[in-house]
């Protein structure tokens, strides 16, 4: 009698457990906002085109105002999937002098950006040799694999093509 008791007593506790998770889970409130937002940063789960737009905006605009961003273009620099790893590595130095109280980018993140400034204001990888990108890219694994991602297979990329950032290089090109 004890144990059937102790059983009850445990899959009571277990059944309570699991409902407090899916309901955490599956119904709208911050923390599942939060958690999702955590799942996306760490690849689990991905962005849409929309989230990455507001990705974008909302942590290169932490630095950078956003005429910088979408004015840059090919005869500026290196193309977007560079400029992000050293964003990246900026973001690690600034933060070991305390210069700097932002969060590091992950990779999921960092590849959500990058497809959204290659969409928006122009990719240019194809004007460069990829073994001089993945030289630039140093150790940055999660980018160098991402380079090799054909722009077409890019979901983020592909989704935002055509659009343009009003004022940027390729808009103006583009004579919108």
């Amino acid at each position: 009698m004890r144990g059937k008791l102790a059983v009850k007593k445990y899959l009571m506790v277990a059944l309570t457990i699991i409902g407090v998770v899916l309901a955490l889970a599956l119904v709208p409130n911050p923390l599942n906002k939060k958690m999702k937002g955590e799942l996306k940063a760490r690849g689990y789960l991905e962005y849409t085109p929309q989230e990455a737009m507001e990705l974008a905006y909302a942590r290169c605009t932490t630095c950078h105002n956003e005429e910088k961003m979408i004015k840059y273009c090919s005869r500026c620099g290196p193309p977007f999937i560079v400029v992000v790893h050293y964003m990246k590595k900026y973001i690690d130095i600034a933060q070991k002098k305390g210069a700097m109280d932002v969060k590091q980018l992950t990779d999921a993140e960092a590849i959500a950006i990058t497809q959204v400034w290659n969409a928006v204001v122009g990719n240019w990888e194809g004007d460069w040799r990829k073994k001089d990108i993945k030289r630039l890219l140093e150790n940055d694994e999660a980018l160098a694999r991402f380079l090799d991602v054909p722009v077409k297979d890019r979901k983020i990329e592909s989704a935002l093509k055509g659009k343009t950032a009003p004022g940027a290089y390729k808009y103006q090109q583009e004579g919108l």
